[in-house]
Order: C-alpha cells, then sequence, then structure tokens
C-alpha cells in the first residue's frame, strides 16, 4: 500500500487523531443526556456533541485516506441534515437525517474494530480505547435506529421512557439490550422493534466473544514471539 493512501502524517491527525479523543465525545454524549431535560435545549447539545464526534470519529481512523474520507462525509452530511433541521421542519430531511446517523455510527464502529482489532498485531493502549469506542459506537447506532422506529410507529415500543419519546430513553434501552441485562421496562411491541433488539443481542454478544478471542490472540502470539 503506497504511502499516499494514509493520512496519519498529516499534522491534525497526528494531534488529534486518537481514540482518546473519541471515546471523550462518546463519553460526554452518554453523560450528558440524562441531564438534559428541555426538548429544545437537548436537541441543542446533542448536536453540538454530534458535531465533536463528527471530527473525533474521522480523525481517530485516519490510519488510510479511504476510512477517513467515507468516515468524513458521512459525518457532515449527518451534521448538516441535523442543524438544518432545526431551521427547516421537512419529513425528508429528518429521514435523511436520521438515516446517514445511524450508517455513520455503524460504518464508525466497523472501521475502528477492524483497523485495531483485526489490522494491529499488538495490544496497546489505543486497542483496548478502541474497542471500547466501537462498542459505544454500537449502542448509539441502534439507539439512533430505536428512536426512528419509534417516531415512525408510536406503538413499537412500550414501557418506561417511552411515553415521551426522548432520546435517552432509546439510548438506555439500546445498552440494556446489548449487554442482554433485559430488566423488562420495555419491550418492543412489532415485528420491526422486536427484529431490532434480538439483533442488536445478538451483534453485542458476538463482539464481546471476537474481541476477547482477538485480544488474547495477539498478546499471546507477542509473548510467543518474545520468548522465541
Amino acid at each position: 500500500m503506497t504511502q499516499e493512501r494514509y493520512a496519519k502524517n498529516w499534522w491534525v491527525v497526528q494531534r488529534f487523531g486518537k481514540q482518546g479523543y473519541l471515546l471523550a465525545s462518546l463519553v460526554l454524549l452518554l453523560i450528558f443526556l440524562p441531564l438534559l431535560t428541555s426538548p429544545e435545549t437537548s436537541r441543542f447539545w446533542v448536536y453540538c456533541l454530534l458535531t465533536l464526534i463528527m471530527i473525533s470519529g474521522p480523525l481517530s481512523i485516519a490510519t488510510r485516506r479511504v476510512d477517513f474520507y467515507l468516515a468524513l462525509i458521512l459525518g457532515v452530511m449527518m451534521v448538516s441534515t441535523s442543524w438544518l433541521g432545526t431551521f427547516i421542519n421537512h419529513t425528508l430531511l429528518e429521514a435523511i437525517d436520521r438515516g446517514t446517523t445511524i450508517v455513520f455510527f455503524a460504518m464508525l464502529g466497523f472501521l475502528i474494530f477492524r483497523q485495531y482489532l483485526f489490522g494491529n498485531h499488538e495490544v496497546t493502549s489505543e486497542t483496548l480505547i478502541a474497542a471500547v469506542n466501537a462498542y459505544l459506537c454500537i449502542g448509539i447506532m441502534y439507539a439512533f435506529a430505536y428512536q426512528y422506529v419509534g417516531e415512525a410507529d408510536p406503538s413499537a415500543f412500550a414501557g418506561t421512557f417511552m411515553e415521551s419519546g426522548d432520546f435517552e430513553g432509546f439510548v438506555y434501552l439500546s445498552f440494556v439490550t446489548m449487554t442482554t441485562l433485559g430488566y423488562g421496562d420495555i419491550a418492543p411491541k412489532t415485528e420491526l422493534s422486536a427484529i431490532l433488539t434480538y439483533s442488536q443481542a445478538v451483534v453485542g454478544q458476538l463482539y464481546i466473544a471476537l474481541t476477547i478471542a482477538r485480544v488474547v490472540g495477539i498478546v499471546v502470539a507477542q509473548e510467543t514471539s518474545r520468548s522465541d
């Protein structure tokens, strides 16, 4: 692979292209959501945090330019349609906003997982932080998918947090489902919502299994090479 296909030597990537910056952005989003009670205030700050993730996300995977540009384009589409939605109330714009947000987090999680878990041959602190980031991206992606389904069909989910339709309720549902914790306080009520919930439960368990297997395999290989 030629050097021209890499972006890791760019100054901005060397300075801000760390998994720690993305982790901070994702954690800020998850921490501040329960503290935002006003719908107007909540939307503004969520969009601000999504803008931050749109910057830190592509920079964190800039090892390959194609990955960087792909994530950046999706991120710009996500953020621009989100902010436009605050001024223009249009069904098509809202659908594009939800769709690009779901695809952005899905693609970002996949690229992080591929680069740091299966593209590296040693376990570093960046590898471990990347594993956490990919996991959080999956959870947030499903949260937006749940919100989209819930807005399209208000009867799709029933239980706590679902009456108001606030995004933090779908974030709660997403991570409770992915960890298979299953408190039972929220339940899918339609075929589509049921498919989403059980697919996330499967993805969550597969992710943990693959991540542990890969990390352990790399560590064993490292120790073997050192002993030789």
